[in-house]
């Protein structure tokens, strides 16, 4: 329902936009309401003042009422006049709309532009009919250059009947452009906010929101400058822990293998010998797992900036051919290996981190054979992603733990780790290279039957890609 929806700033625009014209109809409608009204009263007194005119003359002159009208309309043109002993509205004027009654007077509507007012006489007896003119229906029925010329002498004769118009006109551009300008500038600051926020995200954590916002964007500007304050220093203070922790437990170490060295200078038994290999053991585990946890540590606290400065182009299908070889040289496993030739360019130290390491956990689970894959994904014929897979047949990994694996020393089933070895930060270490080349790590189910581990290397890293 949400992807339906127009943005939110859009629906916005909209909103103001439909109130503003549902304002501007029902000031219309009241407006003719009001001038409706008001023009029949305006009618009723023009009128009426001929009908009192017209009613003294008769009754001085005594003249057939015909005859004298007939000669009256030949001097006058502000209504049609008209004489008839007797009048009803349903015959003598089949189209004619009942609007009110003003002082025994009734006002009907005959056409859209023309009013007839119905004004009984007693001496002589008989109904006097006054109507607007034919002429007077200015818009309508005519042809544009006559319209055009009717307008213009309405402008130079009485251009306050255009006053409403020219209003309602002034009102819209006033109210729509202050809207506009106004929910513009709260759209940009918002706008300006999220890519902050965005690049906050990305790693870089010296940025900070700009605090000259309009309320209420001040307010979220701070809070996230706080909430950013206070992620960095945490950040910053795990990072130099994590970085001083493995140097300052090398000494330790190093005296520890003196001490057994020196041991194992004496003569000793099969049991100490056994003990004293156990510690040394012990130490190379402490030892690998140190320069995990700084390598680990440093792709989180490298400046994204320095990752273009080792840019390299690649063999990529030699390249990963070699790490395999290398890799593989104790294990048993058979490695099926489906690589395009192309080159790519791309940080190799990141490179290795990421495959080795995937190359490693497949061989450690794997039952009888490893698949490696190099593949282009494709969208409607266009390339979209490199992807290096690689598929292994072992157990496998249950879906709810897709995401946990990658998490720092994740165990999620503690007897196959001790029977497999690991650390626990090879999938962490994978995915953040995998992250500083711009690309995405995931893991699903195998074709193999075990786990398949993809790395997807985005749009902005595939300009760099050669097919050999």
């Amino acid at each position: 329902m949400t992807n339906i929806l127009p943005p939110l700033f859009t629906r916005l625009y909209i909103s103001l936009l439909a109130a503003l014209f549902a304002s501007i109809l029902l000031t219309l409608y009241l407006s003719e309401v009001f001038l409706e009204r008001n023009e029949n009263i305006d009618f009723y007194e023009d009128t009426f003042h001929l009908f009192i005119e017209l009613r003294s003359e008769l009754r001085h002159t005594k003249v057939d009422p015909v005859k004298y009208i007939i000669d009256l309309e030949q001097q006058r043109n502000q209504f049609k006049i008209d004489w008839q002993q007797q009048w009803f509205a349903a015959k003598d004027c089949v189209d004619c709309q009942f609007l009110t009654k003003i002082n025994d007077t009734a006002i009907y509507q005959m056409t859209e532009n023309r009013l007839l007012a119905v004004y009984p006489l007693e001496q002589p007896k008989g109904i006097l009919l006054l109507s607007d003119l034919e002429e007077h229906d200015l818009f309508f029925d005519r042809t544009s250059d006559e319209l055009l010329s009717t307008i213009t002498k309405v402008w130079q004769h009485n251009p306050t009947s255009f006053a409403p118009f020219i209003l309602l006109l002034i009102v819209i551009i006033t109210i729509g452009t202050t809207l506009y300008f106004s929910v513009r500038k709260l759209q940009k600051q918002i706008n300006q906010l999220v890519q902050t926020n965005q690049k906050f995200g990305q790693g870089e954590l010296n940025i900070r929101a700009n605090g000259h916002y309009s309320e209420p964007v001040n307010l979220l500007a701070n809070s996230f400058n706080k909430m950013a304050d206070s992620i960095t220093e945490t950040v910053k203070e795990n990072q130099i822990f994590a970085q001083a922790v493995p140097h300052e437990m090398r000494t330790p170490l190093s005296r520890i293998q003196l001490a057994t060295g020196l041991l194992r200078q004496r003569k000793q038994d099969v049991q100490e010998q056994l003990l004293l290999d156990n510690i040394d053991n012990y130490i190379d585990d402490i030892e690998k797992l140190t320069r995990q946890v700084l390598t680990f540590s440093k792709l989180n606290a490298l400046s994204k900036k320095s990752d273009s400065q080792n840019q390299e182009r690649v063999k990529l299908d030699e390249y990963l051919q070699s790490r395999i070889r290398q890799l593989s040289k104790d294990h048993a496993i058979t490695i099926n290996l489906n690589l395009q030739p192309m080159e790519f360019e791309c940080d190799p130290a990141y490179l290795r981190l990421m495959f080795d390491n995937l190359f490693k956990n497949a061989l450690r689970y794997a039952c009888s054979q490893v698949e490696v894959t190099l593949s282009f994904s494709q969208k409607e014929g266009e390339i979209r992603q490199l992807v290096i897979s690689v598929d292994d047949d072992g157990t496998g990994i249950e879906s709810q733990h897709f995401e946990t694996i990658f998490l720092p020393f994740a165990r999620i089933d503690q007897s196959r780790s001790q029977q497999t070895g690991g650390l626990g930060l090879g999938l962490a270490i994978a995915k953040a290279a995998a992250r500083r080349m711009q690309g995405t790590l995931s893991v699903s189910h195998s074709h193999l039957g075990g786990a398949n581990f993809s790395c997807q290397l985005n749009l902005a890293a595939i300009d760099k890609v050669q097919i050999t």
